[in-house]
């Protein structure tokens, strides 16, 4: 018997593929919302396509997939988009990333599939949103591109050339069109009616500046340096240690390099007159991060760590992937899950990073083959066996063999 979760009874019909509308889409899906993956037949989801593999199984693909059906069709013919129509009927959300124009030239615009359900919540989330220069020419939209023009590339060293920093555009734009996607739900149950959710990878990567946003925009009006924080900026973020590095999080104190100073055993470094100040600081950052680097030199990180806690000074590992996985707190957290993949067997990927105790995600099955639902889904629509092996001759929908068409005549 299927676990009733959060969401369960919400049937969501994506289109999205490769990153941000399936980051989103998943955790709908892990929530218990009926997620029908619609994709292409013969090629699918592009992510597919796309490597890392095990015995063929795409890891970026099963990554992002799980719990979810795959309908193959070709909404492209009459008869793909009669079996859209119906998926739309009696559907709750329409989610997609295309580009701007193509939900519309196939037919599928908000407004026309409005028709066909009122109560149609319609998700789109695009490269650079709904309207200006951008989307009015179609442009491709892509996480690094976001990221560059909405101010997230660096340049540490003028001689070379910025680089990306911060999250994929792409991850924070599937969790805010998750959160429109549930707002709009939220609202439909007071009005009746669904409405357009929209959000894109410019204005979410750009939103992300909102700590020091309003600082940048309001530079010319600042009259205070800083406040609290103020050694925030110029104490080095992470430092060697004898076997690995140390995070340092200078924050909630009047006076952090006098706290990290003397916590790791060396002389209150803001006494000294040429540390004394924000302006002296600024002035002589390089020599109080050099002098605190060689401190942090002399022990390795588990030692410093078991030393810094107790003294109420913010630290961590800095850890690759794999050394976070292994973390007792990501695994507290269930953040590592196994799941088994016919044809490429035990796998382990990431787990769901929001948890509700008094509805919890449903047990979990692995990211869909392509059309693997094809045929479960076409019947719960209506259409014959008759009429889904007619579909399947003409090319309008692609189904995985069932397990007595697999086996020896």
């Amino acid at each position: 018997m299927k676990m009733e979760s959060a969401l369960s009874g919400i049937r969501i019909i994506d289109f999205s593929h490769v990153f941000q509308g399936p980051v989103g889409t998943q955790l709908l899906a892990d929530y218990g919302a009926d997620v029908i993956k619609v994709e292409r037949p013969g090629s699918g989801d592009w992510s597919r396509r796309w490597g890392p593999f095990v015995q063929g199984v795409s890891l970026p693909f099963a990554g992002l997939n799980r719990n979810k059906r795959s309908l193959a069709v070709d909404v492209k013919t009459t008869a793909g988009k009669e079996i859209v129509h119906r998926l739309v009927k009696d559907a709750d959300v329409v989610v997609h990333n295309f580009r701007s124009g193509v939900m519309e030239k196939l037919g599928f615009s908000f407004d026309e599939l409005a028709r066909v359900n009122p109560r149609l919540v319609y998700a789109w989330s695009s490269g650079w949103g709904d309207q200006g220069p951008s989307a009015d020419r179609a442009r491709g939209g892509h996480d690094l591109m976001a990221r560059a023009e909405a101010g997230w590339f660096i340049q540490p060293d003028p001689a070379k050339a910025p680089f990306p920093a911060g999250i994929s555009a792409d991850y924070a734009a599937g969790l805010m069109l998750n959160q429109g996607i549930l707002m709009a739900l939220l609202a439909r149950e007071r009005t009746g009616v669904g409405q357009r959710v929209t959000t894109d990878l410019l204005s979410v990567a750009f939103h992300a500046h909102s700590w020091e946003g309003p600082a940048e925009l309001n530079a010319d009006r600042i009259t205070e340096a800083s406040g609290v924080n103020a050694n925030e900026g110029i104490i080095d973020k992470a430092f060697a240690t004898r076997d690995g590095y140390i995070e340092i999080s200078p924050v909630f104190s009047e006076n952090s390099l006098r706290d990290i100073s003397v916590a790791i055993g060396i002389s209150d470094l803001s006494a000294e007159p040429r540390f004394a100040t924000h302006e002296r600081l600024l002035e002589h950052r390089q020599e109080v991060n050099d002098l605190l680097s060689a401190r942090f030199r002399e022990k390795g990180t588990a030692e410093w760590m078991a030393e810094l806690e107790p003294q109420g000074i913010f630290c961590a590992k800095v850890n690759t992937v794999i050394e976070a996985a292994q973390e007792p707190q990501l695994q507290a957290n269930g953040m590592v899950v196994e799941m088994e993949q016919p044809g490429a067997g035990k796998l382990r990927l990431l787990g769901t990073p929001l948890r509700l105790y008094g509805t919890p995600p449903v047990p979990r099955t692995f990211a869909p083959e392509l059309g693997e639902h094809t045929r479960e889904i076409l019947i719960q629509l209506g259409y014959s066996t008759e009429a889904v092996a007619a579909l399947e001759r003409s090319g309008v929908v692609s189904q995985k063999p069932l397990a007595a068409e697999l086996s020896p005549a």
